[in-house]
């Protein structure tokens, strides 16, 4: 599944509380997305389902390899799990979990990841006077990066990341002006920020994602169709560094 499409994403669905989309055809009328149909360059074909209860995303999967999914576990209207499973099918699996905590005004203060050989990060998060959101990224007790999230609103779309070996880098995101379907899900965007320092790209916001450039040099890219409800109808994804993982995909809604 490409990391772009979602960390606080990795989602699926169907509706009847909680089914799966088999549909191969582009629904215009539905505004809950339940599947995205992903055709790589070199023909590999991607299903990507989303699966809810109400408004609050369970689970994605992808149907790439032999097993990957991730599951949602909320208190109330807050997403305080995330649990990732992932099996090529080659010998390789993996088990991962991020725990998110809250601050009385309901804003991600904490994101703690731990993968399945047992190392753990942890993400302290600070809400500065100025709207920008200040980190610190500690493993085993020492700190090995920090830096400072930028908002447009609501809406992260920068963060100014400096690792402990002095390195140092800039992500800028970019934006339509239409609506991103995962905007709806219920506490989705409030992780949007959890482990800045190891994902890259701000895919759950009010608009779409268009681009996304490290140091001004383009990471990677998206040009969209829209339905009717001004949604992601299709796109062409395009990664400069990895045309691998170059792709064009279709958006299947409910």
């Amino acid at each position: 599944m490409r990391k772009a499409l979602l960390f606080a994403m990795s989602l699926a669905l169907v509706f009847t509380s909680c089914s799966t989309d088999s549909s191969s055809s582009s629904s215009t009328t539905g505004t809950k997305l339940t599947k995205i149909i992903e055709t790589y360059d070199d023909g590999t074909i991607e299903n990507i389902n989303f699966e809810y209860n109400g408004n609050k995303i369970v689970s994605v999967s992808s149907d790439l390899d032999l097993q990957d999914e991730t599951f949602y576990t909320y208190t109330g209207d807050l997403i305080t799990k995330e649990e990732s499973f992932f099996d090529d099918g080659a010998g390789y699996t993996s088990h991962d979990v991020v725990v998110f905590e809250y601050d009385s005004s309901d804003r991600l203060i904490k994101s703690t990841m731990t993968d399945d050989a047992g190392y753990v990060e942890v993400d302290d998060f600070t809400y500065n006077t100025n709207g920008t959101i200040s980190f610190v990224t500690t493993s085993g007790g020492s700190t090995i990066a920090s830096g400072v999230i930028y908002l447009n609103g609501n809406q992260p779309y920068k963060k100014e990341v400096t690792e402990n070996t002095g390195y140092s880098w800039v992500e800028e995101n970019f934006f339509d002006d239409k609506v991103n379907p995962m905007n709806s899900i219920i506490g989705l965007s409030k992780i949007e920020i959890a482990c800045p320092t190891f994902y890259r790209g701000f895919s759950v916001t009010t608009n779409n994602l268009i681009e996304v450039k490290i140091d001004n040099v383009t990471d990677w890219s998206y040009v969209y169709t829209y339905n009717s409800n001004n949604m992601p109808a299709t796109d062409v994804y395009t990664e400069p560094s990895n045309p691998d993982n170059n792709s064009t995909s279709q958006y299947i809604y409910n």
